[in-house]
C-alpha cells in the first residue's frame, strides 16, 4: 500500500511547481523551511464525523514572537496529534521546539490557539482550546506560561482558565480597562442539534459547563462574569468565531461572536461599566446562517470597523447545484417567528455606517460566496492602502452532498449500513465525497468594491480552516499560514514587488496589558486614513501578528495617531515610511476627548412627529406559494402616498394607499397638523379586498375638485376576479366621493395596475390616463399592457389604447410612467419603464403614441420607479431611475445578460419563468435547483434523476428546442439605478453616480433643493423583504441623501444629513417642508428640512 504521507508530499511538490511566478504570494517548500506538519485525521469508529460534528473543522495558527528575538514564531494545533510549535530562525527557516518546550499538549483534540503574554512578564504564553468528546480526555483547555528559557509549564488551573467546553477560540482583551486582561472564551454546544425544539427558544438558558465564557481577570485568576456581564452563555451557542473591536467608535471593545446552525449571531456592545449589550437585532438586518469565522477591520477607510463573517454558499455553479439547498418560505417565517432572525446561507459583510447600524454589502463586494469556509482575514497584501481579503476553504468529507444525501437515505443502503443494530461507520464514511476547493483572495479596489486576486497565488484547491498572517522576515510585507486538514501546512511568502511603502509599529502597554491589546491607531496620508486595532486572536481559531503593519501606497511621510487603552495618546508628524517604530504608552500624554471640542453641525434632515401616525399592515398572502419559481413577491409592493387639496380649503391633504384587507386612509391637513377622514370611511372599508397599488388624486369632470383614481394590484387574486377593476371615484366638492362604478381599464381588462399617471394628452383641456399592468396574475414573466384612457371631459373614460398607441400592448411588466412634453412641442410625451423592459419613450404625434429609438430603450432593468428632475439647471428633463442594485445574487450586462424564458412548462394552462444567466461559455443556466425545478415541473425528475446528471446542465438541456423555440425570452442588462441626462430631444446620457446607490433595490425617489444651492437634490429609498430566502432579503439601504454639487456631480451622505430611515421605504412625498415616507409594514415617518 502506498504511504498516505507520500502521496501528500507528491500533491504538495505539484502545488509549488504550478505556481505561477508573477504570483504575489510563492508558497514555500516545507521541507526547505525546517517544517513537517499537517493536520491528519484518521478513522475511528468510536469517535468520527457521525459521532462528533464539528471533526473536520481543522486546527488554527498562532504567530508570535515568544522569545523576544524580533522574530515571529509559529504554533500550529493539530486535532488527534501533537500540535507543534517551530521557532523562527530568519530566512524563512524554522526549527522544532515542541518536545524540549513541552507545549505539544496532553488532550485529545485540540481546536483554537491564543498567544498572550497572561503573566504580563513581556513573555508570551500560549493559551489552546480544545475541544472533542474522546473518552478518556476532559477536553479542558490548556494554557502554556513561558518560561523565558524556550521551555512552557502547562498551567491553565493555576488561572482557571482550564475549561472543559467544547472550546473553540478565546480572545484576550480589557473589556473593563482595569489595567489587565480579560478573556472570552468560545464554546460550542455539547447538545446534538437535531434535539432542540425550535419553538421554545433556549438562548436565555445558561450552559454553566459549556456556554460561552467572559473570564474577568482578578488579580491574575480568571472568574466567570458571563451573568453579570449580560453574555448569554447559552446551550444553543455554536460559537466559531469570536472577534474583538471597537464597533461604535467610542474608545472601548465590542464582542462579535458567529455561530453556527440555526442559532443568531451576537454583537455584544460594551456599555463601559462593565457590562454588554447585546445589540445584533438593532444593528444589522441580515446575517450569515451557519456563521464560521469572521474578522473586523476598517475595509473602507472611513474610521470604523466593519465585519465579515464566511458561510458555505459555493462560488462555482457545479458545487452550488451539487451541495446547496436552501430554506423554503415557511421554514424562514418559522424561524424568524422563533426569534433566530434573518439568516442566509452566504458570506456577509457588515459595513459599518458610524451610526450604531450596520448595511450587509457582501453581494454588492462580490465576496458573498466561497464555498465552505472557515477562516476570514482582513490585511494589505500589497501595502496599497486598502485591506485586502483572504478565506480558508474546504471540508474532507461533504456531508452536504445531495447525492450522498439521497443514496444513504434509501432503504437498501440503509439495511446494508445497519446490521444487528451496528452501523458500519467506516463504510458510511468512506462514500462521502472528498473535493478541494480553492482558498479565495480578493482584492480590496477601493473600500467597497472586491474582484478575486487572480494573482495572488493563494487560490490553491484544499482544505483549508485556520489561517494567520505576520511579517515572517520583517520586510515590510504580510505573509500567510494555512492549516489543512490531510495535507501540509501551507506557508506563503509574500513577494510584493511593488513600489509601495509600509509602516509597522511595535508597542508597549502599561500595567499588566504589556501588549497594548485595544490600541487604536490612526495612519493619516495624502491618500485619507487608516485604522488599525491591536487585537490579534482573529479568523478562524488562529492568533496574527501582533505588531500593526500598514501599507501607505505612494505615501512618503505620515502623520500618526496611537490612542491607547488607558485615556493617553501618542502624536508623530512628518514620519518617514519603510520603518518600524517602537513605542511605548507611558510616554504618551494624557488625554480627554472632552477637549476636542467638536461640536455637532445640525443635519439638514430632522424628524418630525406629526399626528396621526399611520401604520400600513401588509396581508399574509405568499406569492411563492402560486408560482415556485419567482423570488420576489409582487403582492408587498405598497404603500404609494399622494397628495392634493381633497376638501377645498388650499391644504395639501395625504393619501395612502392600502392593502387587502385594510383601508386606505386619507390625512386632512389641519395647521401643522393632520386628521383621518372620516367620510369617506364607508367607501373604503367597501374596498378593503381591494389592495389599493395607487390612488391618484386629478380632476377628472373639470368640476373644480379633486377625484380620485383607486387602483387594485397585486396578485392576491383570482385573474377573473371582479375586484380587479380599477375604479374613479367622484369628489362631490365636499371632500366626499362617490364611486362613478366605471370598470376601469374597461370592462374586458381585469388587470394587476402597477401605475397610473394623469395628463391632458390631446390638449383638450381635460385629464387622460395611462395605466399600466404590472404583472399577469400567476403567470410572472408574462408582458402586460399599458393603457391609454381618453376622457371626454366629463369624466368618463374610454380605452383608446389600439388606435392611439397599439405599442404599448403587451409591452411587459410594467412599475412606473410618466407624461411629460420631454421635446417641448406642446404635446405630453409618456415614458413607461417595468421589469425585463427598456426606457421606454412615446412620442406624442397629437393623435398617436409613436416609440422612440434611443440608446435608453436598449437599457433593459428591473425597473421600480421613474422620477422626472432637471439636474443642471439647463431646462430639460433628465430621468432618476430606481433599479434592483447590485447587491444581489443577480448580475446583469450588456455581454452577460439575465434572461427569464417564458412558457407553460409544465402544461398546466399558467405559464412560468425560468430566470436564467448568461455564462463565459455563452449557454444559459437557471438559478433555480434542481428540487425547485422538479417541485414545479414534475417531468424532469425522470430526465435528472439525480444531482450529478443536474449540475451542468444549461437551458439547452433541460428542455428540448421546440420548447426553447416557443418560449418568450425576457431580458435585462442592467441592474444599476441610473440618471439619464437630458442631452438634446430624446437622447439622453448616463452619468456616474455614488456606488452606494447600488446597496438596495430602489422603490422611490423625490428631488428638491434642500440645501437651498439652487440645484435639485435627490433622495431615494428601497429594500425588498418579501424574498426566497435563497437570494436574501435586500435591506442594505437606510434610505439614500446625494447632494446635488454641481457639474452633475452628486455626494453620497453615510448618515443622510439626518434622514436616515429603517425599513421597506415604497413612497417619498414633499409637502409643506415635510418629507413623508411611507413603508411597507410599518409605521409612517416624517422628517422636516
Amino acid at each position: 500500500m502506498i504511504n498516505l504521507r507520500f502521496i501528500f508530499l507528491v500533491l504538495f511538490l505539484f502545488l509549488i511547481s504550478c505556481q505561477n511566478n508573477d504570483n504575489l504570494f510563492e508558497l514555500k517548500d516545507n521541507r526547505k523551511l525546517g517544517i513537517s506538519f499537517s493536520n491528519n485525521l484518521g478513522f475511528d469508529n468510536d469517535f468520527n464525523v457521525y459521532k462528533y460534528r464539528n471533526f473536520y473543522n481543522g486546527g488554527g495558527v498562532a504567530l508570535g514572537d515568544i522569545n523576544n528575538d524580533g522574530l515571529i514564531d509559529l504554533y500550529l494545533t493539530s486535532n488527534q496529534n501533537k500540535n507543534k510549535l517551530y521557532l523562527n530562525k530568519g530566512n524563512f527557516t524554522f526549527e522544532d521546539i515542541t518536545d524540549s518546550a513541552n507545549v505539544g499538549g496532553t488532550k485529545a483534540w485540540s481546536t483554537g490557539v491564543t498567544m498572550v503574554d497572561i503573566n504580563s512578564d513581556g513573555l508570551l504564553d500560549i493559551y489552546v482550546c480544545n475541544s472533542g468528546d474522546i473518552k478518556g480526555d476532559n477536553k479542558q483547555n490548556e494554557l502554556f506560561v513561558n518560561n523565558g528559557d524556550l521551555t512552557f509549564t502547562e498551567s491553565a488551573s493555576n488561572y482557571n482558565l482550564d475549561d472543559k467546553g467544547y472550546s473553540t477560540h478565546a480572545s484576550f482583551f480589557d473589556y473593563d480597562k482595569d489595567g489587565d486582561l480579560d478573556v472570552y472564551i468560545l464554546n460550542n454546544s455539547y447538545q446534538a442539534i437535531g434535539s432542540f425544539n425550535l419553538t421554545k427558544n433556549e438562548r436565555p438558558k445558561r450552559d454553566l459547563l459549556g456556554g460561552d465564557k467572559l473570564m474577568e481577570n482578578v488579580d491574575g485568576v480568571f472568574k466567570d462574569v458571563s451573568e453579570k456581564s449580560n453574555i448569554f452563555g447559552s446551550v444553543i451557542g455554536f460559537g466559531l468565531g469570536v472577534t474583538v473591536g471597537d464597533t461604535n467608535g467610542d474608545g472601548w471593545e465590542d464582542i462579535f461572536v458567529s455561530n453556527d446552525f440555526f442559532e443568531r449571531d451576537y454583537l455584544y456592545i460594551n456599555n463601559k461599566d462593565g457590562t454588554f449589550t447585546e445589540d445584533l437585532t438593532n444593528q444589522m438586518k441580515s446575517i450569515s446562517g451557519a456563521s464560521m469565522g469572521a474578522d473586523l477591520a476598517d475595509i473602507d477607510n472611513d474610521g470604523f470597523n466593519d465585519i465579515f463573517v464566511t458561510e458555505m454558499l459555493p462560488s462555482k455553479y457545479e458545487r452550488l447545484k451539487s451541495v446547496t439547498t436552501f430554506e423554503d418560505w415557511n421554514k424562514y417565517q418559522y424561524v424568524v417567528k422563533n426569534g433566530y432572525y434573518h439568516q442566509f446561507t452566504r458570506n456577509v459583510l457588515h459595513l459599518n455606517n458610524g451610526n450604531q447600524t450596520f448595511s450587509e454589502i457582501g453581494r454588492f463586494a462580490g465576496v458573498e460566496a466561497s464555498d465552505w469556509s472557515w477562516g476570514a482575514l482582513f490585511f494589505d497584501m500589497e501595502n496599497d492602502g486598502y485591506k485586502d481579503l483572504f478565506i480558508a476553504n474546504g471540508i474532507y468529507k461533504d456531508l452536504t452532498d445531495q447525492d450522498y444525501l439521497q443514496y444513504i437515505s434509501n432503504d437498501e443502503v440503509v439495511k446494508s449500513i445497519v446490521m444487528n443494530n451496528e452501523v458500519d461507520y467506516k463504510r458510511l464514511i468512506e462514500i462521502i465525497p472528498s473535493e478541494k476547493v480553492p482558498n479565495h483572495a480578493y482584492k480590496n479596489l477601493n473600500g467597497i468594491n472586491f474582484s478575486s486576486y487572480t494573482n495572488s497565488g493563494l487560490d490553491l484547491p484544499s482544505f483549508s480552516n485556520g489561517s494567520a498572517y505576520g511579517d515572517l522576515d520583517n520586510d515590510g510585507d504580510l505573509d500567510l499560514i494555512v492549516n489543512n486538514v490531510n495535507m501540509p501546512l501551507f506557508v506563503f511568502e509574500n513577494k510584493n514587488k511593488s513600489k509601495n511603502n509600509y509602516i509597522k509599529l511595535e508597542l508597549k502597554g502599561l500595567y499588566n496589558n504589556v501588549n497594548a491589546i485595544g490600541t487604536k491607531i490612526i495612519v493619516k496620508t495624502k491618500n485619507g486614513i487608516q485604522i488599525q486595532e491591536v487585537q490579534p486572536a482573529r479568523g478562524f481559531q488562529s492568533t496574527v501578528d501582533i505588531r500593526p503593519n500598514f501599507g501607505l501606497g505612494d505615501a512618503t511621510n505620515v502623520d500618526i495617531e496611537v490612542i491607547w487603552p488607558y485615556g493617553k495618546k501618542t502624536f508623530l508628524k512628518n514620519t518617514k515610511v519603510n520603518q518600524t517604530i517602537s513605542l511605548n504608552e507611558k510616554d504618551a500624554i494624557e488625554f480627554s476627548e472632552e477637549l476636542t471640542n467638536n461640536k455637532a453641525t445640525k443635519p439638514l434632515f430632522q424628524k418630525n412627529k406629526i399626528k396621526p401616525n399611520i401604520v400600513h399592515k401588509e396581508s399574509n398572502f405568499v406569492d411563492f406559494n402560486r408560482e415556485r419559481l419567482i423570488y420576489h413577491m409582487c403582492s408587498s409592493e405598497g404603500p404609494k402616498i399622494t397628495k392634493g387639496d381633497i376638501n377645498g380649503d388650499n391644504e395639501e391633504d395625504i393619501l395612502i394607499s392600502s392593502s387587502k384587507g385594510n383601508t386606505t386612509q386619507i390625512l386632512i391637513k389641519d395647521g401643522s397638523d393632520y386628521y383621518i377622514d372620516k367620510k369617506n370611511k364607508k367607501l373604503f372599508d367597501d374596498l378593503r379586498d381591494v389592495e389599493n397599488s395607487e390612488i391618484i388624486p386629478f380632476d377628472a369632470d373639470n368640476d373644480g375638485d379633486l377625484d380620485l383614481y383607486y387602483s387594485s394590484g397585486s396578485v392576491e387574486h383570482s385573474r377573473y376576479s371582479q375586484t380587479l377593476y380599477d375604479r374613479l371615484l367622484l369628489n362631490n366638492g365636499k371632500g366626499e366621493f362617490i364611486d362613478s362604478n366605471q370598470s376601469l381599464p374597461d370592462i374586458n381588462s381585469k388587470i394587476s395596475t402597477g401605475a397610473v399617471i394623469s395628463g391632458d394628452i390631446d390638449n383638450d383641456g381635460d385629464l387622460d390616463l395611462f395605466v399600466g399592468e404590472r404583472v399577469k396574475i400567476g403567470s410572472y414573466g408574462s408582458p402586460g399592457s399599458g393603457f391609454i384612457l381618453v376622457n371626454d371631459g366629463n369624466g368618463n373614460f374610454t380605452n383608446q389604447t389600439k388606435k392611439i398607441a397599439p405599442n404599448l400592448i403587451n409591452i411587459g411588466m410594467i412599475t412606473d410612467a410618466s407624461f411629460e412634453d420631454i421635446d417641448t412641442d406642446g404635446n405630453l410625451d409618456l415614458i413607461v419603464v417595468g421589469e425585463y423592459m427598456g426606457i421606454n419613450i412615446f412620442k406624442n404625434e397629437g393623435s398617436r403614441f409613436n416609440p422612440i429609438q434611443n440608446k435608453i430603450l436598449d437599457e433593459k432593468g428591473w425597473w421600480n420607479e421613474i422620477h422626472i428632475s432637471d439636474l443642471n439647471n439647463d431646462g430639460k428633463i433628465d430621468l432618476i431611475v430606481g433599479n434592483h442594485g447590485l447587491n444581489s445574487r443577480f448580475n446583469a450586462s450588456k455581454s452577460r445578460p439575465l434572461k427569464l424564458y417564458f412558457n407553460d412548462f409544465d402544461k398546466n394552462g399558467f405559464g412560468e419563468g425560468i430566470i436564467c444567466f448568461e455564462a463565459e461559455n455563452g449557454k444559459d443556466y437557471p438559478y433555480a435547483l434542481r428540487h425547485d425545478l422538479i417541485d414545479q415541473i414534475k417531468s424532469l425528475k425522470k430526465k435528472f434523476p439525480d444531482y450529478e446528471s443536474f449540475k451542468n446542465a444549461d437551458i439547452s438541456k433541460i428542455f428540448d428546442e421546440k420548447t426553447l423555440n416557443e418560449s418568450d425570452i425576457l431580458i435585462t442588462n442592467t441592474l444599476e439605478t441610473s440618471i439619464y441626462i437630458n442631452k438634446e430631444g430624446f437622447e439622453f446620457e448616463k452619468i456616474n453616480i455614488p456606488s452606494e446607490v447600488q446597496f438596495s433595490p430602489v422603490y422611490s425617489i423625490n428631488s428638491h433643493d434642500f440645501d437651498g444651492d439652487g440645484d435639485e437634490d435627490i433622495l431615494l429609498g428601497g429594500n425588498l423583504y418579501d424574498v426566497k430566502p435563497e437570494v436574501g432579503i435586500y435591506d442594505a439601504s437606510y434610505g439614500l441623501y446625494l447632494e446635488n454639487l454641481g457639474n452633475l456631480k452628486f455626494k453620497y451622505h453615510k448618515d443622510g444629513n439626518g434622514f436616515f430611515v429603517k425599513g421597506e421605504i415604497r413612497d417619498l412625498l414633499i409637502s409643506d417642508k415635510n418629507i413623508f415616507v411611507s413603508k411597507n409594514n410599518d409605521k409612517m415617518e416624517v422628517f422636516k428640512f
